[in-house]
């Protein structure tokens, strides 16, 4: 018979979190990878789509960073794993520039397919750097609870 944990406030929000964030990154990678059929209604859903990525990327560090959350609840339950969340949270800022600098490049001219094509490959990076965190974060619960937040989307 195995004993399942049961999830705390932090690790449920968190988890709510993490599904967020992941349909914020669904929806932005379908807009930023739609054809281009006028630039700037692509630039048009591609920033909206930002906006509510943006959004999600920072209730997730609201969460996680706040006093009670995730991230001090792992640090009195799961003491060891201090310096791996310390990473994660230090990737927050970095990631949040990342997002303001996505939002520059949309708003900056995008006149042509080829300007396009290298914001494209920029926020690809981007989606890629929130997705590394993403399964860190699940790794990281992993360790600490023995819970699989990658369940949760």
């Amino acid at each position: 018979m195995t004993h399942e944990p049961t999830p705390t406030p932090a690790l449920e929000a968190a988890a709510r979190r993490r599904r967020e964030l992941r349909e914020a990154l669904v929806a932005f990678e379908d807009a930023i990878s739609s054809p281009i059929r006028d630039h700037e209604a692509w630039r048009a859903e591609a920033t909206d789509a930002l906006e509510a990525l943006t959004h999600a990327f920072d209730d997730h560090v609201s969460e996680t960073e706040a006093p009670g959350g995730l991230y001090e609840e792992m640090a009195d339950i799961a003491p060891h794993l201090g310096a791996k969340a310390r990473r994660l949270r230090d990737e927050h800022p970095l990631i949040a520039a990342s997002l303001v600098t996505a939002g520059g490049q949309l708003g900056g001219p995008l006149a042509e397919d080829a300007e396009i094509d290298e914001v494209r490959d920029e926020l690809q990076r981007l989606m890629g750097r929130i997705i590394r965190h993403r399964q860190h974060g699940a790794d990281l619960v992993w360790e600490a609870y023995s819970v699989d937040i990658g369940n949760a989307g």
